[in-house]
Formats: structure tokens, C-alpha cells, sequence
């Protein structure tokens, strides 16, 4: 099992150095780690197989045998299938953790000194530690344990055990083929009503859909996009806002934006950017935006939205992070823009991130929309109404959906597009639709159920 398992580790290393630093982009990636998902669901068929008949093997078969207890078991065929599936996983857990967003979130969690101390020892290769040491538990306790139970009852439980670990494999592999076969198909219109304190009667019912996050490009192409531009304006907004991560490289603007260019509000679309835009080259990508779309982009700004002889004011913030994963606390850029906010007029702030969010609500936001988080892309399943828990909570405390601040409501969005690997587990992509309304008028609030239909 530990031969397995340091073999895992170098096989993780070398799919860094031969396959993930040559080559950019998802689809080997995801090859790897689909096929690895096939072996191991293999190998767990297998293994119930074999455990489910008496291990004897001819000697042609066997390796050598070792002692527990009473017992002599031989290392056979089955045990193959075992080690294989070691390897495998150990493998998978290394380019998972090591090499994906996924790694990153978390080591840009609290688990970040630690693994800064450890000089370079990652997350994955932790987790391997840990699994290691938990089966080393696991062993001795059995080789301690069994001498003292009736041999007819080891056999009972070995048996028992092989059958609950192969379905944990199963599962394992079942899960992961949802989260890349079904997962990513699913997407959420959520309808949320957000109370602001002494609206404007011409404001009451105005409708503001937010997107987030499409990533537009290799897991996102121009002809889905259309399909979410003919979403979106089917929804019939007075407003739509953008929260930033558009593209992932600059050459997709010119690919994407005249598609993009199809959403249609009545007040129009005000744009931010992310982190992914800057990436990509902020500027490149804000010169697209106006050359090629009508859209209105927003960066450490403000406009003004007159409805109907009543006005609200909508600010823009550039994506500012401490790192990949967290938001700065306090945006510079947003006190003075509040303060240049006519009075009497709500305040709509749009952030990529949501982190900054108590400070908007200090500054006498009534609504905060942001992104980033993708909702973690990867939860559990949601339990009884409660919120679905996921891997966006080691990054911030805003991970999805609607939060509360006295007056003052911030919406994040699971967004539509993919970062690292295009795969979402009870996750359903988003599209939202927010309506302003008075506090006392107000029937509910909160989104519709996260549960997606396939698009």
C-alpha cells in the first residue's frame, strides 16, 4: 500500500513537469482525470467480485503470503487490482490538489502558514500524507484487534470491510462523472427580492439581472454564449450587471464581445472587472468592451440610473486582491465615490469580489453585487434548506447566494462559466434576477432553490 502510494506521488510529479507545464488549457486534464474516475470504478467493480468469493488463489497466482492472526492471505490477483487503485487515487489527489484552482483556493485559506513553513510541501501532498497515516492507523489497530476476535469473525468483517471501501469507490467515481458529464449542464434563473429603505416609488419593481464569471473561451464558447444572451434578455431587465471574468485571454475579446454586445436592458449594462481581466490585460479588455459593445464600463466609477424623474447611482470597483483567492477589506476607491452620491439617491455597488462588502454597507450601500467565488464549484449536496457547503468557504466568507448587513444586501453569484476544470457539483451555474422593492412590501427574501435544469 505505501509502495502504491509513493509511486502515486512520483507519478503526480511527473504529470506536473511532462504534462501540465507544456501544456495549457483543460482537456488533458480533464482526460487524466476522467480516465483515472474509469480505472477506479473498474478496479471497484473488481474488487466487489473478489470479495464476494473465498480468496484462494493457485500458486501460480500468489506473490507470497503474510500472517494475521490465524489467518494466511495471499497476495493475489485482487490485491493487484488494489494497488493499482492506489496508485491512481494517489495520482488524482496530487494533480487535483497540487495543480488546480482547487489547490489554490486552499492554500489561500487559513491553511496558508502552514503550508508556507512546510517550504513548497502542497496540499496534496498532505492529504496523501494523511491518507498514508490513517491506513498505518487503521493496520495496526486490525493487527492488534484480531488475534483476540474469533477467526469466523474477522472473516466476516474482512469481508464487510473490502465491500464498504470498493463502494465508496463506486461512489466516488460516480460522483465525479456527474460533476463532469451532468454538473456543468446545469444552470439556476434565481428570482431574489432585495428590501431598500425609503425607495423611490419609480424604482419599486425595477428588475437588475446579474451575471458573473463566464470565463469566455476554451470551456465557454460564442454559441453558448448566445444562448445566455437570449436568457438574459428573455428575463425583460431594466438593468443588467456584469461582475467581472469575461475572458481568461485577451484574444477572445474580439471573438466574444459582438455576441456578448446582444444583452438588452432598458437602462443599460454596466460592466467590472476581475481578477481573470486583469489577468488578461485590463486595458485590452476595457477597449474591446467599448469599441464593441454598447455596454457602460465601470472601473472606480460611478453612473447615474434616472428612472422615471427618480435616480439611483451605480459604482464600478476594479478587482483589487490580496492574492488569488481573497479581496481586500477596504477598496480605496470606494469611500469617495459614496460620497459623491447625491442624497436620496440607493446605492448599487459592483464589486468582482465580495469581500469588501461591510465597507459598502458602511458607506450606505443598499445593494452589493459580486462574483468570483463560482459558489466554490464543488459542494455538498444541500440539506433541508441549508446553505450548500463548499470549497468557496476557504476563500471567503461570502461564498454564495444572499447576505445581510443592517440595510444594506450583498448578492453573490455561482456565475456561468468554469475556472481550472469544467465541472460543477451541486453548484448549478447562474443567471439572477433581483427586484427592488420596499421593505414593507417585501414577500420574501432570498433566491429560488439552487437545484438547475440542463442547458
Amino acid at each position: 500500500f505505501f509502495v502504491a502510494l509513493a509511486v502515486g506521488f512520483v507519478l503526480g510529479g511527473v504529470a506536473e513537469r511532462v504534462l501540465i507545464r507544456r501544456v495549457e488549457g483543460g482537456p488533458p486534464l480533464n482526460a487524466v482525470i476522467v480516465t483515472i474516475g474509469l480505472l477506479i470504478l473498474l478496479q471497484a467493480i473488481a474488487g466487489m467480485i473478489w470479495s464476494a468469493t473465498p480468496r484462494s488463489f493457485p500458486p501460480a497466482f500468489s506473490i507470497r503470503g503474510y500472517h494475521v492472526g490465524s489467518h494466511t492471505y495471499l497476495f493475489g490477483p485482487f490485491d493487484v487490482f488494489t494497488v493499482l487503485a492506489v496508485v491512481g487515487m494517489a495520482t488524482a489527489l496530487l494533480v487535483l490538489f497540487r495543480f488546480t484552482d482547487l489547490g489554490l483556493m486552499m492554500r489561500a485559506s487559513a491553511f496558508e502558514p502552514i503550508v508556507a513553513r512546510l517550504q513548497g510541501v502542497r496540499v496534496g501532498n498532505m492529504l496523501t500524507l494523511g491518507w498514508a497515516l490513517a491506513s498505518l492507523a487503521g493496520s495496526l489497530a486490525g493487527l492488534l484487534i484480531a488475534p483476540l476476535v474469533p477467526p469466523g469473525t474477522v472473516e466476516h468483517i474482512a469481508r464487510a470491510y473490502a465491500v464498504l471501501v470498493h463502494a465508496g469507490f463506486v461512489a466516488i467515481a460516480a460522483t465525479l462523472a456527474y460533476g463532469y458529464v451532468l454538473g456543468p449542464r446545469e444552470l439556476a434563473v434565481s428570482h431574489v427580492e432585495v428590501p431598500v429603505r425609503d425607495l423611490p416609488a419609480p424604482l419599486v419593481g425595477l428588475r437588475i439581472v446579474h451575471i458573473s464569471d463566464l470565463h469566455i473561451g476554451q470551456h465557454l464558447d460564442v454559441a453558448e454564449l448566445a444562448a445566455h444572451v437570449r436568457r438574459v434578455n428573455a428575463l425583460e431587465p431594466d438593468l443588467v450587471c456584469v461582475t467581472g471574468d469575461l475572458v481568461d485571454r485577451a484574444e477572445t475579446c474580439g471573438l466574444a464581445f459582438p455576441t456578448l454586445a446582444g444583452l438588452r436592458a432598458r437602462h443599460g449594462v454596466l460592466v467590472t472587472l476581475g481578477n481573470h481581466d486583469f489577468y488578461a490585460g485590463a486595458e485590452t479588455v476595457t477597449d474591446a468592451l467599448r469599441r464593441l459593445t454598447p455596454f457602460t464600463v465601470l472601473r472606480d466609477d460611478a453612473v447615474h440610473v434616472a428612472v422615471d424623474g427618480a435616480s439611483l447611482t451605480v459604482v464600478g470597483i476594479d478587482d483589487l486582491g490580496r492574492d488569488w483567492a481573497r479581496g481586500v477589506l477596504e477598496h480605496p476607491a470606494l469611500p469617495p465615490l459614496a460620497a459623491a452620491v447625491p442624497a436620496g439617491n440607493p446605492i448599487i455597488v459592483l464589486s468582482h469580489r465580495p469581500d469588501c462588502f461591510a465597507q459598502a454597507a458602511r458607506l450606505g450601500a443598499a445593494l452589493m453585487l459580486a462574483g468570483h467565488t463560482h459558489g466554490g464549484q464543488l459542494a455538498l449536496p444541500a440539506r433541508l434548506g441549508r446553505r450548500a457547503r463548499n470549497l468557496a468557504e476557504f476563500i471567503s466568507p461570502f461564498d454564495r447566494g444572499l447576505y445581510r448587513d443592517g440595510d444594506a444586501t450583498l448578492y453573490v453569484n455561482r456565475g456561468l462559466g468554469f475556472t481550472g476544470q469544467k465541472v460543477r457539483l451541486f453548484t448549478p451555474r447562474e443567471i439572477a434576477c433581483l427586484e427592488l422593492v420596499r421593505p414593507e412590501t417585501l414577500s420574501r427574501v432570498g433566491a429560488d432553490s439552487e437545484t438547475g435544469r440542463h442547458c
